[in-house]
C-alpha cells in the first residue's frame, strides 16, 4: 500500500519517539523510509552551516535506528519552506506517504512561517499521517511509547461522500486486508440554515444519506472489514468527529483533506486541519486527486 515513506523529522526527542515505534508503519505496507529534516531559516544569512553541522549526526543516529529495525532508509536535509521542499523530496524517492509529528516551532516562527503540519497540509500533495507523541511512561525509554501502535485496529471514517472522500474510501478499502479490525462510519449532514427549504426536504436529505451510508458499509464489508459501525448526525461535521472520538477507542481517524466545499479547505479552519489539531489520536488524510 505505503511502500515508501516519508518521515518528517524536526530531530526532536519527540521524533526520537517516533522513530522508536517506526515498526507499526509496516502495516500500512512500509518497507522503505526517506528521513528528511527541513531547515526553515534560509533567509537568516550564515545559519546555514552551523544548522546543518547540528542536524547531520542527530538525523544519523534516528538512520541508525530506522536501519536496525530492517527498513530501507535514505537521508536527506533540505533548506527551504516544508510546504513545498518536502513534496520535492518526496517526488525524488516516489514517496507515497508523508509521515508529520510534533514540531518544536518557536512563537516568531509560527507566526511567520506557520506550523509545518499546517503548512504540509495546505499544500497537500499526498496522503499525510499525522501522529501525536503521547508517551506511555511506563514502557522503558527506547522501546516504542507512543500511544500510536495498532493504527489499523478501529479507524474512524467520516465522509461528506465527495469524490475526495470515496478517493480516501478506496485507500480505506485497500488497507482492509491488512488488519483492519473495526470501521466506525461517520456522516453529518450539515443541512446550512437561513433558507426556506421545499416541505419534505430534510426528510428526503437524511433518507439519501442514510442509503448512501448502507452503501459505503457494504462496500467496507465486502473489502474484509469484520466490523462496520454507522454513525448518522444531523448537525455539523466537526461536532460530529469529536462526540465520536469521546465515546469510541479509535486507533486512527482516516479523511478526505477537501469536501465540497473547496473555498473551505483554502483556510486552516476547516474540518480535516480542525480535525488534525484536535484528535488525540493519528490522523491520516487523503488529499483530492488534483490540486
Amino acid at each position: 500500500m505505503f511502500e515508501k515513506i516519508l518521515l518528517a523529522t524536526d530531530l526532536s526527542p519527540a521524533w526520537d519517539e517516533i522513530i522508536a515505534c517506526a515498526g507499526e508503519l509496516r502495516v500500512l505496507g512500509a518497507r522503505e523510509l526517506i528521513l528528511a529534516h527541513v531547515i526553515t531559516v534560509k533567509f537568516l544569512g550564515g545559519m546555514e552551516a552551523k544548522l546543518l553541522s547540528e542536524a547531520e549526526p542527530r538525523l544519523a543516529a534516528q538512520k541508525e535506528k530506522l536501519t536496525a529495525q530492517g527498513f530501507q532508509v535514505h537521508t536527506a536535509v533540505v533548506t527551504g519552506l516544508p510546504g513545498y521542499v518536502l513534496y520535492d523530496v518526496a517526488r525524488h524517492y516516489g514517496a507515497q506517504l508523508l509521515v508529520v509529528g510534533p514540531q518544536k516551532t518557536s512563537r516568531w516562527q509560527e507566526r511567520l512561517l506557520g506550523s509545518v503540519t499546517g503548512a504540509v497540509l495546505h499544500h497537500a500533495e499526498l496522503p499525510i499521517l499525522l501522529l501525536k507523541a503521547r508517551i506511555t511512561a511506563e514502557r522503558p525509554e527506547g522501546t516504542c511509547r507512543l500511544q500510536a501502535t495498532e493504527l489499523l485496529r478501529h479507524l474512524l471514517f467520516p465522509t461528506d461522500f465527495s469524490e475526495t472522500a470515496l478517493r480516501a474510501l478506496e485507500v480505506l478499502m485497500k488497507l482492509g486486508p491488512r488488519g483492519v479490525a473495526r470501521v466506525s462510519l461517520l456522516h453529518a449532514l450539515d443541512v446550512p440554515g437561513g433558507f426556506e427549504y421545499p416541505p419534505g426536504f430534510q426528510e428526503l436529505a437524511v433518507a439519501q444519506a442514510q442509503g448512501q451510508l448502507e452503501e459505503w458499509a457494504a462496500r467496507l464489508q465486502q473489502a474484509g472489514i469484520p466490523l462496520v459501525s454507522q454513525f448518522f448526525d444531523p448537525g455539523r461535521p466537526l461536532p460530529a468527529i469529536l462526540r465520536v472520538l469521546e465515546t469510541e477507542d479509535i486507533s486512527l481517524i482516516l479523511m478526505g483533506t477537501q469536501g465540497k466545499g473547496f473555498l473551505k479547505e483554502l483556510f486552516l479552519g476547516s474540518v480535516a486541519h480542525n480535525v488534525a489539531r484536535l484528535a488525540p489520536c493519528p490522523v491520516l488524510l487523503i488529499p483530492p486527486a488534483r490540486r
